[in-house]
């Protein structure tokens, strides 16, 4: 039996393409890799449907139950069960967890890339994301173009920040691409510290006591305005039409979200607006062309930091106990003095 991995993945775009240098390790050491994904995006499979390290991919178990593989890799947050392909129980099945808490020990990345090398541990090593695009041409953008990814829709408040329509209004050619829920800050509330100080914990959970304190929170309700010059595909562009359009651009700027991502692995000149989010898990010093823009409080990044219970996924509101303040206070001059240095282009 040839020798053969089913990759399984669940989570974000991201988490999905930051297993990708894994799948091209074990690709290149002779082991053939089918891809099912099953995330929170949809279409992540036409991302890889012309790629060359997957011999299968596709978002339904059933493609893959009458296969026998040696090993199985079922990811994180993955949204099905795991897969009863033809000899599992003999398989051998991976289950990895990263552990952003404890220890210093390696990236996201990493992660999966240690596990390449265990099985095939010859493999050359490669620690940079990759996907394919769908082909689609943009005659309207350009080397030239920047475009603006404000990506984490309605429950990723606490890693947006608000400030992308002002930077629009700075850059000659840019576009915008995302989903309406990408542009929508309306749920992004912060309560004032004396309320924090009366309420207390009461404040974590939606019941009588945050009902009665929600009167006193700053709320926005607005989407993200974009100046009349930006290119907007917002809700208009499939994901591998996305992919397209940044392929074509010279760079992009955004957030820790999945087309931030997306950027990086097809090689563009990216800017990552970086606050709440571990750097050493997500955005490692070894990733190409990757400039970060950020703050350094104390409480940075609270991804790492379980006391302050502020890295939470929400529709109601921001734990942050510090008003988001390390990416309220990234300034516009603080993204473009970034972009004058990554990629001056797109200010010309």
């Amino acid at each position: 039996m040839e020798r053969s991995i089913l990759v399984h993945l669940g989570s974000g775009l991201g988490n999905m393409l930051m297993v990708t240098p894994m799948i091209k390790m074990l690709s290149k050491g002779g082991i053939q890799v089918d891809l099912c994904v099953q995330g929170e995006t949809p279409g992540v499979e036409h991302l890889f449907e012309r790629w060359p390290y997957v011999r299968k991919v596709s978002s339904a178990s059933a493609d893959f139950r009458a296969n026998n593989y040696e090993y199985y890799l079922y990811g994180v947050e993955v949204r099905e069960p795991p897969i009863e392909f033809v000899n599992r129980d003999k398989a051998v099945v991976l289950h990895p967890m990263w552990d952003r808490y404890q220890y210093d020990l390696y990236s996201e990345i990493e992660l999966y890339t240690n596990l390449a090398r265990c099985i095939v541990p010859d493999a050359p090593m490669d620690l940079h994301p990759e996907c394919t695009s769908s082909g689609r041409k943009f005659p309207e953008i350009s080397a030239k173009t920047c475009v603006i990814a404000p990506g984490g829709q309605r429950h990723l408040q606490i890693r947006k920040w608000l400030g992308y329509g002002d930077l629009a209004r700075h850059l000659p050619d840019v576009a915008v691409v995302g989903t309406k829920g990408d542009m929508d800050i309306s749920n992004r509330i912060v309560f004032p510290g004396w309320v924090r100080t009366l309420a207390g914990e009461q404040l974590n959970y939606p019941g009588r006591f945050w009902r009665g304190a929600h009167r006193f929170a700053k709320r926005l309700d607005q989407m993200t305005e974009f100046p009349g010059h930006a290119k907007n595909y917002v809700g208009q562009l499939s994901l591998a039409d996305t992919a397209s359009l940044i392929e074509q651009a010279g760079c992009v700027i955004g957030n820790d979200c999945g087309l931030t991502h997306l950027a990086i692995a097809l090689g563009k000149p990216t800017i990552v607006l970086l606050g709440p989010t571990s750097q050493r898990k997500v955005f490692p010093s070894f990733l190409k062309d990757v400039t970060l823009v950020k703050k350094n409080f104390e409480c940075q990044p609270c991804q790492e930091n379980p006391r302050l219970r502020a890295w939470r996924i929400s529709n109601t509101q921001v734990f942050c106990p510090f008003g988001i303040r390390c990416m309220e206070e990234i300034t516009v001059e603080n993204v473009l003095e970034a972009l004058a240095r990554a990629y001056p282009e797109a200010l010309s």
